[in-house]
């Protein structure tokens, strides 16, 4: 366990999962990961977020690496993909053959969460794709190669009236240079002014 109290968070790590606690709040970033960095922006509006998330396609291109869902009952997603559901064939046909995309899990993440109240809990571990791992390390100028990234990981969660984005990169090794993760970051903002959602960084 390391001790980051300079910025109000503590990271735990094991060999499948790195779990970030900030302000109480428990963060989840699935992959083989030994370090994580982030950052916290808190959503200004939230019903315009929501609208984005389910009703657009502006979310679409994220894998989900798992998402949970607590109303009455509680739901819990895994979304790497179940290889034995597909033939050879549809797998190769796959754009990412490991990881669900938002755009095929929406559907019931939306069934599991509509209704006259709101869920009491909505949290959604978005992974990025290959393609944008690599766009932004190239973008960043980091002094690592791809194999050094295990994950990029943009974390929502929705919890007693609040919506948070909490960024997250998962490093396969020690590594020093923080270049990739100031571009992740960038990005994430990037994309909310992008969508025109309001957001404040924490």
């Amino acid at each position: 366990m390391t001790d980051t109290s300079a910025n109000c968070a503590i990271v735990l790590f094991s060999k499948s999962i790195s779990v970030l606690i900030k302000d109480g709040i428990r963060y989840n970033f699935m992959g083989k990961g030994t370090k994580i960095s982030m950052i916290a922006l808190k959503i200004l509006e939230i019903k315009n977020f929501m609208a984005r998330l389910f009703q657009k396609n502006d979310f679409d291109d994220f894998l989900v690496s798992e998402a949970e869902v607590q109303t009455a009952a509680g739901y819990k997603i895994n979304g790497h993909r179940n290889h034995s559901f597909y033939s050879e064939e549809e797998l190769k046909g796959l754009k990412e053959p490991d990881f669900l995309s938002w755009t095929e899990l929406k559907p019931l993440v939306f069934q599991m969460i509509r209704g006259s109240k709101t869920p009491q809990l909505l949290s959604v571990v978005f992974r990025l794709t290959d393609d944008t791992v690599e766009q932004l390390l190239a973008d960043s100028g980091a002094k690592i190669s791809r194999k050094e990234i295990s994950g990029a990981y943009v974390n929502l969660r929705y919890q007693a009236g609040e919506l948070m984005i909490v960024t997250g990169t998962s490093f396969c090794t020690f590594v020093l240079d923080k270049a990739f993760e100031q571009r992740l970051d960038s990005y994430a903002k990037e994309f909310l002014r992008e969508k025109e959602i309001a957001a404040e960084e924490l």
